[in-house]
């Protein structure tokens, strides 16, 4: 199954945590039927999300790289491994990835990324 494409439009410091998130190899493992992951995805919006490196971790996701997720031990989706030896399971904000990933070009301003319905955080097993 092919996941849904980001809908919403990306704000200019979405796309600069993408770019530095590909500079940095971070890394986003993912499911096509996590809703946490769709919303992570959103948050992102469609010209940021090209920038991110997405593994589909479920069997049946369009270029499934499921061995992959079980020797990087996925438990979890969304489950990120960013460039500086950080990871963490588990929907979040992107000032919170900006400020895990160790993005530093700018102060984030969490207030330009509303609009997205907050599923209440978590994530999928």
């Amino acid at each position: 199954m092919v996941p849904a494409k980001a809908k919403r439009e990306s704000t200019e410091q979405a796309v600069e945590l993408a770019k530095y998130l590909q500079s940095t190899r971070a890394v986003m493992y993912g499911a096509f039927w996590c809703p946490h992951c769709s919303r992570q995805k959103e948050l992102f919006g469609r010209e940021a999300w090209k920038y991110i490196t997405y593994v589909e971790c479920s069997p049946k996701g369009y270029k499934s790289q499921y061995a992959t997720c079980l020797s990087k031990g996925i438990e979890g989706y969304p489950s990120w491994k960013f460039g500086n030896g950080k990871s963490q399971g588990g929907e979040m904000e992107l000032v919170d990835i900006a400020a895990l990933s160790g993005f530093k070009k700018f102060s984030f301003d969490a207030t330009l990324e509303g609009g997205v319905p907050s599923l209440g955080g978590g994530g999928c097993k």
